[in-house]
């Protein structure tokens, strides 16, 4: 998390009955990936293609960061999207599942400022 005033996570914390290996392999294996998030393209890197509630038809990562299976983060492109990171940390339980913290780290829309003393004029669209 961030200082930054310019931000807007999204935290997601989940309580998972399977134990953080099965977890980890879910993130990390295409097949288990496709069931759990969307379709996974052919060829390099990790490419989601479909469509569900709040996301695009294409979505393009990177991993920026794993540590095995505990920590996961990745670079989120989605089309016509600013760059976003997606991070997942998973702990044991108490319960032998996982407690899965999912943080999409995104910045706020910026408001345009005029150049001169001029007011700014918003348009919305309907």
């Amino acid at each position: 998390m961030s200082d930054d005033p310019g931000r807007q996570d999204l935290v997601y914390d989940f309580d998972l009955a399977a134990p953080p290996e099965r977890v980890w392999q879910a993130l990390t294996v295409p097949a288990l990936l496709e069931c759990w998030l969307l379709p996974v393209a052919n060829g390099t890197g990790l490419v989601f293609e479909g469509r569900t509630a709040g996301l695009g038809d294409r979505i393009e990562t990177e991993v920026l960061e794993a540590e095995p299976p505990r920590y996961l983060r990745w670079r989120w492109q989605e089309a016509n999207a600013e760059t976003g990171v997606v991070s997942f940390t998973l702990e044991a339980n108490d319960n032998g599942g996982t407690a899965l913290r999912l943080v999409h780290e995104r910045r706020a829309p910026v408001a345009m400022q005029a150049a001169n003393a001029n007011p700014v004029t918003m348009l919305l669209a309907a």
